[in-house]
This record gives structure tokens, C-alpha cells and sequence, in this order.
């Protein structure tokens, strides 16, 4: 239960992120799209973004997460090795999570009318 609680938390926290970017650079995604920006090319330059921070979050906690697990798995009588698929999978979450949330939010600014994000000051 405390995992998915964590876990809806940390969506909120990626979807305010994503959020706030959007609107603040909603003039330049609306100066691509009169330049010819294709809507793809917009949403590939905001998730290219999310993806490597997702990464280099991935590459430091993967080893601090498995020295923790490793020396608490230590103190058990029968143990359990610690397989590289559990990193991997948890990791395809996270990006899978990431990536919806910043395709959704990015989608609806991608797609706006790019007169009416010029327009407002």
C-alpha cells in the first residue's frame, strides 16, 4: 500500500514538473510550430529531456540500492540473490510512467493553437 502510494506520489511530482515546463515554454513550443515543428518533434524534445534525467537518477540508485539489499539480505538464513531483471523492470516502470505523463502533458501544449500562446504576455 506504501508503495503505490509512493509511486502516485511520485507521478503527481513528474506531472507538476511536466506542468510547469509546458508553461513556461509554451512561446517557444508555439515559435517551433510556425517554424514547422511537427507535433512529434515537440514531444520527442521534451521527453529526450525526462528520459535522461530518469537515467542518470537510474545509474546512481542502482548501486546504492543494491548494497542496501545486498547487506540487509545478509542477516537471513536462506538468501535470495539479487537479480539484475528486478533493476531492470523497475526501471521500464519508471520510464513507462515518466514517459505517459510527459506525453500527456506535452501533447495538449503541442497541439494548442500557437496564436493564442504568442499572444499572451
Amino acid at each position: 500500500m506504501f508503495s503505490l502510494l509512493s509511486i502516485l506520489i511520485s507521478i503527481v511530482g513528474v506531472f507538476g514538473l511536466v506542468l510547469f515546463e509546458t508553461q513556461y515554454r509554451r512561446k517557444e513550443i508555439g515559435i517551433r510550430k510556425i517554424h514547422g515543428a511537427t507535433v512529434g518533434e515537440i514531444l520527442r524534445m521534451f521527453n529526450k529531456i525526462y528520459v535522461r534525467i530518469v537515467l542518470a537518477c537510474f545509474v546512481v540508485a542502482v548501486p546504492i540500492a543494491y548494497c542496501i539489499v545486498d547487506r540487509w539480505l545478509e542477516n537471513f538464513a536462506y538468501k535470495a540473490p539479487v537479480e539484475i531483471w528486478i533493476y531492470l523492470a523497475a526501471l521500464a516502470i519508471v520510464l513507462g510512467t515518466t514517459v505517459a505523463t510527459v506525453l500527456i502533458q506535452t501533447y495538449r501544449a503541442a497541439t494548442d493553437n500557437p496564436a493564442r500562446s504568442l499572444k499572451k504576455h
